[in-house]
């Protein structure tokens, strides 16, 4: 497993490399540009030509990509112009809050989908598993700022249950959790409630694929309790494919985030990312670009990690 580690490492290398890369020449071929932002649209090409110099964004391109990652190996993401602070620092105060953001959905998410997946499946053809499908493609159809809308609406509007937003970016180690959970919860289900469906599906597909195998029918014929042949038995197979699934939403809720954030006003990653692009705030931008694909890889690392481990047939040292 350790040679395993090491080798998916070091493959993902040129993967990291090549995500910066196609970055770095997007950016930088869009238009406008940091220099634009810093002098305002009212500056002169004089002005505009002295913050480019000042900048270093009159060198050729290579030379600015290469500085850039000199800097990232050595854990230094850039400096933003636009807000006058390390992208690292703003990274590192902002990503706590996507972090809680994300694991509170995926929670939620899986505590629906996987038992609900798996009564449909058990109840397959029945009146449950027409509503329940229903239910989880109209969960799947509905875009995350209309569903966040609906939310802030009812239970932060007119119930008053919820705090409309207003969260503020704050150390994650003083802040009080009543207040946090508040803020959390209504961000939370709009991200895990319309990852349900595919999830939902996977499973129920997953299951109804288990149920025709001869451990389950030998399991009925033993006389098995129905619950233990479903979560014993069952689920335990059918969530082995389903580990990957899991690792890969990563980058999936990240993409989300942007959204859900901005509706929310939460203070996270995704919020930080739009703004970036609104300002043109590009070395924010490739940090941002940076840490996020370093996460992709992360979760596909741990998913394969995790694949191996609960099946012992899987074995690839």
């Amino acid at each position: 497993m350790t040679v395993f580690v090491v080798r998916r490492s070091l493959q993902s290398l040129p993967t990291l490399v090549g995500v910066t890369v196609l970055t770095f020449i997007l950016l930088h071929v869009a238009p406008g540009g940091p220099a634009l932002a810093l002098g305002g649209e009212n500056a002169s090409p004089a002005q505009i030509d002295q913050i480019r110099r000042s900048l270093g964004l009159d060198q050729p391109l290579y030379l600015q990509y290469w500085l850039w990652l000199a800097h990232l190996v050595h854990g230094d993401l850039g400096y933003s112009f636009v807000r006058q602070a390390r992208v690292g620092a703003l990274i590192a105060q902002r990503l706590p809050q996507t972090l809680f953001l994300m694991l509170a959905s995926l929670l939620m998410s899986l505590a629906i989908a996987l038992p609900l997946g798996v009564q449909q499946a058990a109840r397959r053809g029945s009146w449950f598993d027409t509503g329940a499908s229903i239910f989880v493609f109209l969960a799947w159809s509905m875009p995350t700022f209309w569903f966040g809308t609906l939310l802030i609406a009812f239970f932060a509007v007119n119930l008053h249950w919820f705090p409309v937003g207003g969260l503020q970016v704050i150390d994650v180690t003083t802040f009080d959790w009543p207040s946090r959970l508040a803020h959390l919860t209504m961000p939370a289900t709009t991200l895990a409630i319309v990852s349900l469906a595919g999830w939902t599906r996977y499973i129920r597909g997953s299951m109804v694929e288990q149920f025709g195998q001869d451990y389950a029918r030998t399991a009925v014929a033993k006389g098995l309790a129905r619950r233990i042949v479903l979560y014993k038995h069952l689920l335990r197979n059918a969530l082995i494919p389903f580990i990957t699934l899991v690792g890969l939403a990563l980058p999936a809720l990240f993409g989300g985030a942007v959204i859900t954030e901005q509706v929310f006003a939460y203070p996270g990653m995704g919020q930080l990312f739009w703004q970036s692009a609104v300002d043109r705030d590009y070395p924010t931008l490739l940090g941002m670009t940076a840490i996020s694909a370093l996460l992709v890889i992360a979760g596909n690392l741990a998913a394969d990690i995790a694949y191996a481990l609960s099946d012992p047939r899987v074995r690839y040292d």
